[in-house]
């Protein structure tokens, strides 16, 4: 990089990737402010992130909780793909459902609904605890919640 300035290394974001290799910071004073600094990375053509902060898309290192943590640090998780495609979109979707701790698609039961729906519930989602309606849709009456 000799002969080059930081304007001509840097001059088009998004274009190339840096390593930790590739760069040699050296102590000294600048001539910018800390305002001046843009982390801002380029992840797809449309997709920018302002915090460089990326997590490997490998089986032992990102799932949907690491996604989550890394979304809520303001990164992005890239969920790996060593497992059957029905299991990564129910990662994907887990991830797409978490919103800082709400759910946003609760699943509802009706007063009449069994037990033995609340168990397929927890078996097939995880769930255990489901608000009861009058009607089992979001959005009526609330009359109860049942948790198992």
């Amino acid at each position: 990089w000799d002969g080059f300035s930081a304007e001509q290394v840097f001059a088009s974001p998004g274009s190339r990737g840096y390593t930790f290799d590739d760069l040699i910071v050296l102590p000294g004073s600048i001539d910018f402010g800390v305002d001046d600094v843009n982390l801002t990375t380029r992840i797809t053509k449309k997709l920018c992130l302002n915090m460089p902060f990326c997590s490997s898309p490998m089986d032992t290192v990102t799932e949907e909780k690491m996604a989550i943590a890394m979304a809520l640090q303001g990164g992005i998780g890239f969920i790996h793909c060593r497992s059957k495609i029905e299991d990564q979109v129910a990662m994907v979707r887990d991830v797409k459902r978490f919103e800082n701790g709400f759910i946003n698609n609760p699943v509802c039961m009706s007063p009449t609904d069994l037990v033995s729906d609340m168990d397929a519930l927890k078996d097939e989602k995880g769930i255990t605890g489901v608000p009861v309606t009058v009607d089992g849709k979001m959005g009526s009456r609330l009359v109860g919640f049942v948790g198992k």
